[in-house]
């Protein structure tokens, strides 16, 4: 497996060892043997002297005899006296290396003259692996040079190693091709006169070629290659050495892709394998790849009782790859569903796979077929793979490829489809569990990642030293300003003692916002300032970025269709706040628009599934109902309208941010703060109207159902203990009351 080159150089002889200089600081003996070794002969320092480190490596040559290297380092102070075993029988001779001796470089013609093929890698092998890093001689640059004219004289006119296009400011792919017969390669290095390094990425074999060998493709760093580098390739009994040419002007991966006029799938996963590794750069251009590069969708298609299939949701994150679909299978042959990896390996889904009655329409008729959804936690990925490949497994044997359509890279599209993944009625925690919330997690902690810095504009002259920020996330709906911002500007407590903080959580209104902020200022003389945001990053996102502009040591956080009908609310709540029983949040009584109980506290309580949900106190019921007008302590309040201690709010670090697109978030919150010991109350007197979820019913995902048994699920597994320990915490419901414990929807 290896062509070699001619050599006019004569062999060394002699029963002695030859002592050459490697490295200014580095010895090799040379000890050429008439025969075949099966042994290493001694040789040993006199008078106990240690010689460290050392290493030893027999070359077979051709002639049936063996070239003994020994590789130490050069003496120092004194002289280094070797007693060495000679080739006749019992002979012993001396050699004494002097610290100053004049030694001549070693030769690396020399040193493969008449060397057999296996001896030429086991030679190259060392070099490149165990004697560099054991004699720190890689920046050595006389080793450099030894090394590189000893891959030089290894084969006369090696074949070439192209690049063939650049993945990013740090990488380039390269192209050559290998006989067949070199099996598996083990290791692949760059050597260079200057220095050597081996490629971190794995080979990627492609197509073969009409003349019998295999396209291979390699990934290496653009910086460091100079004139006369090589291409070494190892395998575990095979070698090949390839001159890398070099290419100044490179195409771009998407370029050199779609000028080749042919798609192979497994280097395209390769390519954005090795990107998603990279840095923040790296990671964007493997994003761009798929997205100019996308793979043409493939479905399974059945007829005359053949099974049919499709996958119509593939996410891959760094936390796993979550595959959705459905298939028919008329007469029972499908075995099972796989995914592949970057190598196009095939990975069944062992227990992470669930299966539901469902329908699909084909040919125009809607017929009944199995939904089904998937998690393989070892097919992950720093970057997101838009088209994930599946196999349909049937039980005949054969095999049929599924290629979804290019999946959203915007991580708030991919949640939008993750959580239509299953319907509503067939999900459960098991399926939560085992595959969406590994998904929606990491999608989630992208989009937050995604946001920004958002934009603060101060409409008015603002109050310097308010005793209360009023913070107000807004979403869309932008049909309760008018009201909400006339009742505070009817308050005296609130004109004298509070700033207003809009936060606009849809940015894509800010100019009609604006323009309505501006009007109420000019009609009411209220000061507001308003926050913009990036991006829509939720309710918790907006709730933190609008506390982390406010100056007042009290935060009221307030929904946007919160309507107070009477003034004097939000002084009743601070007069609430700290005391002796370190009350570091508080919350009022809140009224549908008809009047009945809408909040008079919260609660935790297991459904019939028994799973802890959410509830208000007495919900449904009069507003004047006895129980809901007495003060007390709560387990929790509803972030619709309540009031905090900012420094206890930023000591828990706000609202948590990893619940999607807003519910549970305040239950969240309060369960922090009893956390830190602090207590928190319910405030009858404060009394205002609710009119519930207007805003967040506009959002496209929320409804769906499976943003909140997400949210449901994550609240319970971060809060179960505490929440039973509060199950009986403060005025149960009345067993007469019929409404109590509805579920908040």
């Amino acid at each position: 497996m290896l062509e070699l080159a001619t050599s006019d150089d004569s062999p060394l002889s002699g029963d002695m060892p030859e002592v050459c200089r490697l490295t200014p600081d580095t010895l090799i003996l040379v000890w050429n043997l008439p025969t075949r070794l099966w042994t290493v002969p001694k040789l040993e320092a006199r008078d106990g002297q240690k010689i460290s480190p050392q290493a030893t490596l027999r070359l077979p040559l051709g002639g049936g005899g063996t070239r003994l290297l020994r590789v130490i380092p050069q003496p120092k102070d004194t002289p280094l006296t070797l007693v060495a075993e000679t080739g006749t029988l019992g002979r012993q001779e001396e050699i004494t290396i002097d610290p100053d001796g004049q030694f001549d470089p070693i030769d690396a013609y020399v040193l493969l003259d008449d060397v057999t093929p296996a001896g030429r890698l086991s030679l190259l092998s060392a070099m490149l692996g165990a004697w560099a890093s054991m004699f720190r001689m890689r920046r050595s640059r006389s080793y450099n040079q030894v090394l590189n004219r000893l891959v030089a004289r290894i084969v006369e006119d090696p074949q070439r190693a192209q690049p063939v296009a650049r993945l990013s400011e740090q990488q380039m792919l390269i192209a050559t091709t290998l006989p067949i017969a070199f099996g598996g390669i083990e290791a692949t290095y760059v050597v260079s006169p200057t220095g050597f390094w081996r490629l971190p990425q794995t080979a990627h074999h492609g197509r073969e070629t009409p003349n019998g060998a295999k396209q291979t493709f390699f990934i290496a760093d653009r910086n460091g290659l100079d004139a006369g580098a090589y291409l070494v390739i190892t395998g575990s009994r095979a070698l090949a050495i390839r001159h890398l040419e070099g290419k100044a002007n490179l195409p771009s991966l998407s370029r050199w892709w779609l000028a080749q006029g042919k798609a192979d799938a497994d280097l395209r996963e390769y390519a954005i394998d090795a990107l998603a590794r990279g840095d923040a750069t790296s990671r964007k251009a493997a994003l761009e790849f798929q997205l100019r590069c996308p793979l043409s969708a493939q479905r399974v298609t059945g007829g005359g009782g053949l099974p049919s299939g499709e996958v119509d949701l593939a996410v891959t994150t760094a936390r796993g790859t979550l595959i959705g679909g459905w298939y028919r299978d008329p007469v029972e042959m499908v075995g099972g569903v796989d995914v592949l990896d970057h190598t196009g390996t095939e990975h069944a889904f062992e227990n992470h796979f669930y299966r539901y009655a469902g329908s699909v329409v084909e040919e125009e008729k809607t017929v009944p077929a199995t939904g089904f959804v998937g998690f393989h936690p070892e097919i992950k990925s720093q970057v997101p793979i838009l088209q994930p490949r599946s196999i349909l497994r049937l039980t005949s044997g054969s095999r049929h490829l599924m290629v979804p359509t290019a999946q959203p890279a915007d991580p708030a599209e991919a949640r939008a489809r993750i959580l239509r993944a299953v319907p509503p009625q067939h999900l459960n925690d098991e399926i939560m569990e085992n595959c969406l919330a590994p998904v929606i997690g990491d999608v989630q902690q992208k989009l937050m990642g995604s946001i920004g810095s958002p934009t603060v504009m101060d409409i008015g002259e603002q109050r310097n030293d308010p005793s209360v920020s009023i913070v107000v996330p807004l979403y869309r709906v932008l049909d309760f300003l008018r009201a909400q911002v006339g009742a505070f500007a009817c308050d005296p407590w609130i004109s004298q003692h509070c700033e207003l903080i809009y936060v606009l959580d849809s940015p894509e209104q800010a100019e009609q916002t604006e323009h309505l902020l501006r009007g109420l200022y000019q009609l009411y003389g209220v000061p507001l300032r308003l926050v913009i945001m990036a991006r829509n990053g939720g309710y918790a996102r907006a709730c933190n970025s609008g506390a982390a502009v406010a100056r007042a040591d009290l935060l009221a956080m307030l929904n946007s269709d919160i309507i107070p009908h009477r003034t004097g609310w939000l002084g009743t709540m601070a007069t609430r706040m700290g005391g002796e029983q370190d009350v570091a949040a508080v919350g009022p009584k809140l009224l549908f628009e008809d009047g009945s109980l809408q909040h008079a506290g919260m609660y935790f309580a297991r459904n019939e599934r028994g799973q802890w949900l959410n509830h208000h106190y007495y919900k449904g019921m009069p507003g004047g109902y006895r129980d809901a007008c007495v003060e007390r302590s709560v387990p929790a309040i509803t972030g619709a309208c309540m009031l905090l201690h900012r420094g206890v709010f930023e000591d828990v670090d706000g609202f948590s941010e990893d619940y999607v697109i807003g519910d549970y978030e305040d239950s969240d919150l309060c369960l922090k703060i009893r956390a830190q010991g602090f207590d928190i109350r319910y405030v009858p007197d404060a009394e205002l109207y609710h009119f519930e979820r207007k805003s967040i019913s506009t959002h496209a995902d929320y409804m769906r159902g499976v943003a909140t048994q997400y949210n449901a699920w994550l609240h319970a597994c971060r809060w179960n203990d505490q929440m039973s320990d509060l199950s009986t915490y403060g005025v149960a419901p009345q067993a007469g009351d019929v409404l109590t414990g509805e579920r908040l929807l």
